[in-house]
């Protein structure tokens, strides 16, 4: 159970640092999934977490405030 707990949040955070390099962090920016290369439920499932924010046009993006860790 722990491995998969674990590997769940690798995934997370791979999705994560592939936005960012992306440069999906503002909405201006933000990717359609098929850009990203990951599939449209598991950005869903971030979105729900907090950790990804999705536009109108069903467009996905990291939210980056503070600009130092983006």
């Amino acid at each position: 159970m722990a491995g998969v707990l674990a590997g769940g949040s690798i995934a997370k955070a791979m999705t994560i640092r592939k936005m960012k390099k992306s440069e999906a962090t503002s909405e201006e920016n933000a990717k359609k999934p098929e850009e990203l290369g990951v599939h449209r439920s598991y950005l869903d499932r971030l979105v729900k977490l907090g950790r990804v924010k999705r536009t109108e046009d069903d467009r996905y993006y990291v939210e980056c405030k503070d600009g130092k860790h983006c």
